[in-house]
């Protein structure tokens, strides 16, 4: 589980979403797609950037890249450290990465 954050003008972050439970390895520079899980009551703020470009972060593993928020669907989940959680309605999303390293000028 991870914290995915918005790098918004300045350099200032906002919270999009914590925690999250990225579905596979998380490796921001190999991948095109990154899939994870969230629960609906933390997905607020990611309720309202789907389909929008955004800078993200993601704990200080991931660096800054930007993305797209392809979808952000209902799912029963399959992610192993949310088997004693089943019941909580979970949402998964897709981030298409864009490009990695890259901020606002």
């Amino acid at each position: 589980m991870v914290c995915l954050s918005i790098l918004r003008e300045r350099g200032h972050t906002t919270v999009a979403a914590n925690p999250i439970f990225p579905l596979d390895a998380l490796n921001v520079r190999g991948e095109k797609e990154i899939r994870f899980e969230v629960f609906d009551a933390d997905a607020n703020e990611l309720k309202a950037i789907v389909g929008t470009h955004q800078c993200f972060y993601i704990d200080e593993t991931s660096g800054v890249f930007w993305a797209r928020l392809r979808s952000l669907e209902p799912c029963v989940s399959t992610h192993p450290g949310l088997a004693l959680l089943r019941d909580k309605p979970t949402l998964r999303g897709v981030l298409v990465v864009v490009e990695e390293g890259m901020t606002r000028q």
